[in-house]
């Protein structure tokens, strides 16, 4: 398996006391951000049940998207660096205090997906499949139907060591034969975070992006031996 993976999505989400949109104090934060290098080409307010602004580079997307409770900072099909959206989260952040009515965030979320891509199985279904989960191709016989994708879910608790409860999920990908998707979602909600405290946040989503990179490759690379 090759050890260095693929980033496709950044997320952090910032979950607060539900408040009405207020569309001037968008607007607002929409030209102050226009301002840095963290502004978005195009803005939506006129839903009332939620909010965005977004920029599209081919399929990646930069995303500022707000529902009544929460704000999202999203890359989907990321195009840029880990430490671009680090950069990205701490401009938006102090911002969304003033702009939403907001002291601070009771629980806050960041997720990572990645691919891997395999070297000793061509095949990422009958790797997961077969390899990881032990299943033999004559049990999978009786869906009597073919798998389009196949995965492990696993929820890691909080412990005294490690802040946050992981949600961690592989699969096969669909978009490519050979690459296994892995997503991992941390919560963290002992603390309330303020919006001027964004480096809070932010190792918080290094400690998700170190558990793919630390723990989910040598868990994948125990099953993708040339010689299994």
């Amino acid at each position: 398996m090759q050890a260095e993976d693929r980033v496709i999505h950044f997320c952090v989400e910032l979950i607060h006391p539900g408040q009405p949109f207020n569309r001037g104090a968008l607007q607002k934060l929409y030209f102050e951000l226009s301002q840095t290098g963290a502004g978005y080409d195009s803005i939506e307010v006129s839903d009332t049940a939620q909010a965005r602004f977004y920029s599209r580079r081919g399929r990646a997307q930069s995303v500022l998207l707000f529902l009544p409770d929460r704000a999202l900072i999203i890359e989907e099909w990321a195009d840029i660096p880990m430490a671009d959206f680090e950069e990205r989260v701490r401009t938006v952040m102090p911002r969304l205090g003033e702009a939403r009515g907001i002291p601070g965030f009771m629980v806050h979320a960041a997720t990572v997906r990645s691919t891997f891509a395999l070297t000793g199985e061509g095949d990422c279904r009958r790797f997961l499949i077969e390899r990881v989960c032990r299943q033999e191709p004559r049990a999978m016989a009786v869906f009597n139907r073919p798998i389009a994708t196949a995965g492990l879910r696993y929820v890691l608790p909080e412990t005294a060591e490690c802040p946050g409860t992981l949600y961690v999920n592989i699969e096969t990908f669909r978009h490519s034969n050979n690459e296994i998707f892995v997503e991992v979602k941390g919560i963290f909600g002992k603390q309330q975070v303020a919006p001027d405290a964004p480096e809070t946040v932010i190792a918080n989503l290094r400690v998700v992006r170190s558990f793919i990179t630390g723990h989910i490759y040598p868990y994948l690379e125990q099953y993708d031996s040339a010689g299994e």
